[in-house]
């Protein structure tokens, strides 16, 4: 569940906002020229991601996330906030749900933070914090780096490499899509380590913001499928100016039981 956060968080930082991306950037007419074949939008929307990488400070929105496990007949559903603020040498993330439900039973609420060293997973039902050392001193993490990074991460990085990794599709507008979105399928390819780990990425992508505001990831032959809508998302939602007060641990925090996990993540190296 974590790791799947993690991603969904970091797929959604996997661009920044028009007025920050380079003049010599045609991003306009990469977004608004009729394309004359599927494979020229998809081309043009992964270059919109890729660029609008560059400038990315911070995000801040909400966050619907919904987990069904067709295996164990389970539904779990979550509502609460997301920020992202890039900082140096590792990005920083909170995920803070403050209304869950399990199978039709409300929940207590949950917090998900990585604070460029240490991810805290915190439950409320619990009373306990679980402490990971994610980047120790002399190591190195890139946690948008596809191909090397602990968590699956297939934006935020250059459109070469997403193509190497996965088909991508354009899927045909549904009506039950989230509006001014265009659907990305992406199949990790059978040599690609994410192979074995998902089935799918689903993305929606908006057409003004160039920011995903669904992202479905599918596993197991289909029967786990986890959603993550950002309802809220716009252009307002970039840039909002974060800062490490932001970051701060909850004071519920403070009677909680604290567990470390000594777990060393995949993917991490020398500088």
């Amino acid at each position: 569940m974590t790791l799947q956060l993690l991603t969904f968080t970091a797929l959604l930082a996997g661009a920044a906002p028009l007025q920050n991306t380079p003049a010599d950037v045609p991003v306009s007419a990469h977004a608004n020229a009729p394309a004359s074949s599927d494979a020229e939008r998809i081309d043009a929307i992964l270059s919109n991601l890729q660029h609008r990488s560059e400038g990315l400070k911070d995000i801040r929105c909400r966050v619907e996330f919904v987990d069904d496990d067709r295996i164990n007949l389970t539904e779990s559903k979550k509502w609460g906030h997301i920020l992202f603020w890039m900082t140096e040498p590792s990005p920083h993330f909170l995920i803070h749900f403050d209304r869950t439900v399990m199978d039709g039973v409300l929940g207590q609420q949950e917090w998900y933070l990585f604070d460029g060293r240490w991810l805290y997973e915190a439950v409320e039902r619990r009373q306990q914090v679980t402490k990971q050392d994610l980047a120790p001193p002399g190591t190195r993490i890139d946690l948008f780096d596809l191909e090397t990074a602990p968590f699956p991460l297939p934006f935020g990085q250059k459109k070469d490499t997403i193509l190497k990794n996965f088909d991508v599709t354009l899927a045909k507008p549904a009506g039950d899509d989230p509006p001014n979105t265009d659907h990305l399928i992406c199949v990790p390819k059978a040599e690609s380590r994410l192979y074995r780990k998902y089935d799918r990425l689903e993305l929606f992508i908006l057409r003004d913001v160039h920011l995903p505001s669904r992202i479905v990831v599918t596993k197991n032959n289909g029967d786990e499928i986890s959603t993550a809508n950002f309802p809220d998302l716009s252009q307002k939602s970039i840039n909002t100016g974060v800062s490490k007060r932001d970051f701060a641990k909850p004071r519920a925090w403070k009677n909680y039981r604290l567990v470390v996990d000594d777990v060393v993540p995949t993917g991490s190296g020398s500088p």
